[in-house]
């Protein structure tokens, strides 16, 4: 699958990487793509990475993660135009109590929203494998097949994908897993997950997982 990432630090840098990894052409979309640092990510990431403008990795992916800062996000939409109802991936997060996930619907244009690794610290997207489980990625969207698409995608790279429904419900999610990030990380660091273990295959976005 054609991927676009537009964002090369930590998360749409190790996203990227470890996409390209697992047999998917990936383009890094920066504004400046010829600069030393998305150089050494593209070589890093190896044969199936590239670089391009946000315009261009727009129009080449299939699948665009959106992996900005709050403060870039409305300039990096307005440079990727028309997503011509592309998937789009936010995993963007605000620390100003503002929605992130209501600025990315207002601003994307005719996109298919995915909220997805947006819980998740980039190390952990990095090696999601704990002994013999994995950590979970909580998915949001309206859109089924486009959340089935990224829930094939975080398998790929060894997540274990859990779809808990609309942005209502994803809000209660973020909720939840701040609180227990206040009473966890100063105790595991950045380098932990959550695994949700079910019985059954009730969930759809779960088959083959």
């Amino acid at each position: 699958m054609k991927i676009a990432s537009i964002g090369s630090g930590n998360m749409g840098g190790t996203l990227g990487k470890r996409w390209a990894a697992h047999g998917h052409q990936v383009m890094f979309g920066s504004r400046d793509p010829q600069s030393d640092k998305i150089r050494t990510l593209v070589q890093e990431a190896g044969t199936n990475a590239q670089a391009g403008t946000v315009q261009e990795a727009a129009a080449f992916g299939e699948v665009i993660l959106l992996a900005v800062l709050p403060s870039d996000v409305e300039r990096v939409l307005e440079e990727a135009g028309d997503l011509d109802n592309k998937i789009l991936i936010n995993c963007t997060n605000r620390f100003d109590g503002k929605s992130a996930d209501m600025e990315v619907q207002r601003l994307a244009q005719n996109a298919r929203i995915v909220r997805a690794y947006h819980t998740l610290p980039w190390e952990v997207l990095a090696n999601p494998q704990y002994g013999t489980g994995n950590a979970t990625a909580f998915l949001s969207g309206d859109d089924a097949e486009a959340k089935e698409i990224v829930a094939r995608l975080s398998r790929d790279i060894g997540l274990d994908p859990v779809d808990v429904g609309d942005s209502a419900s994803m809000e209660k999610i973020e909720a939840a897993i701040g609180t227990l990030w206040s009473i966890l990380s100063p105790q595991f660091g950045r380098d932990y997950g959550l695994r949700i273990l079910r019985r059954g295959m009730d969930n759809p976005v779960l088959s083959g997982s």
